[in-house]
């Protein structure tokens, strides 16, 4: 779930600027989801939300392609409650309406399409002819892509929120590990876990890189510039469902293409999931019992 939180904060940041960071932890669980947060006087706040994943709702939403998109579509929208309420523990902010948080959602996520995509595919055809050359465009595309991404990632990296939302990152992945692994979930067995993690939503942006170079290749008619750029945006549901299955699949798998595409997600992830603190394990301890149901603290 970190990586669709980074997706959410990188599009706010984009958006409105300033601090968009999760001082704590948010797990997801196919019936409820929970966070828990550390508050300014050092206690640790948990609270479980009672809501179904849309694939537990709808069994179609199971099938793939279908999935990816709708787990896609359901993690974004409990990031960005968990992190309004966050910023709300944390900050003192006022709770912001609904039609409100949905507006921003929907402003912060068209400003991150038009800078994370369309503006690489626009820079691309100023170097290629697209109509020539679809394939070397699209990886050109592509590779502008990773570098507007990796440079504003190292960018906001500096600031000391966001380095705390990158550590936060590590201790989610940790803890999962440790559940995962059927160990006990203490702050030494999950301090000992790798900090990197195969289904992470950073991989997934990673992987809609390199599925978005193959599927924006075969768009018909590339060199109407209006069209080139809008379609980037209306295939954009086909690379993510198309992502998410490679995703799942070299999760899921140990043969040579899985772990070469394992390995490149950790590589991107290197980028955003830092070490945590024992202090940041114990916050993803919580979340992780309280979404499990195991422990609830009001």
């Amino acid at each position: 779930m970190g990586g669709m939180r980074l997706l959410l904060l990188l599009a706010k940041q984009v958006a409105l600027g300033g601090s968009a960071a999760l001082e704590g932890v948010m797990m997801k669980a196919p019936w409820a989801w929970a966070l828990a947060v550390r508050l300014p006087d050092g206690q640790i706040h948990v609270e479980r939300h009672e809501e179904p994943a849309l694939s537990q709702r709808y069994p179609r939403a199971k099938l793939p392609l279908i999935r990816g998109v709708v787990a896609l579509w359901d993690a974004l929208s409990v990031s960005y409650r968990a992190l309004a309420r966050s910023a709300e523990l944390v900050g003192g902010e006022e709770e912001m309406p609904k039609g409100a948080l949905w507006g921003t959602v929907a402003v912060s996520l068209l400003l991150g399409i038009a800078l994370f995509i369309v503006l690489p595919g626009f820079l691309a055809g100023l170097l290629l002819d697209a109509a020539r050359f679809p394939l070397l465009y699209n990886l050109l595309a592509g590779l502008l892509k990773v570098g507007i991404l990796v440079g504003y990632l190292r960018f906001i990296g500096r600031l000391p929120e966001i380095k705390r939302f990158f550590m936060y990152h590590g201790a989610e992945h940790k803890a999962i590990h440790a559940f995962e692994k059927g160990l006990p979930l203490t702050v030494e067995n999950v301090m000992a876990q790798p900090r990197f993690h195969p289904r992470c939503g950073t991989t997934f942006i990673a992987f809609v890189i390199v599925v978005s170079i193959l599927v924006y290749s075969l768009i018909p008619a590339p060199e109407v510039l209006w069209w080139r750029l809008l379609a980037r945006v209306l295939f954009l549901p086909v690379v993510a469902a198309l992502a998410f299955e490679l995703l799942y699949f070299s999760a899921r798998h140990n043969d040579p293409v899985s772990l070469f595409l394992r390995e490149l997600g950790f590589r991107f992830q290197a980028l955003t999931v830092a070490e945590p603190t024992p202090e940041m394990a114990e916050v993803a301890i919580r979340s992780t019992e309280a979404a499990l149901g195991e422990r609830v603290v009001a």
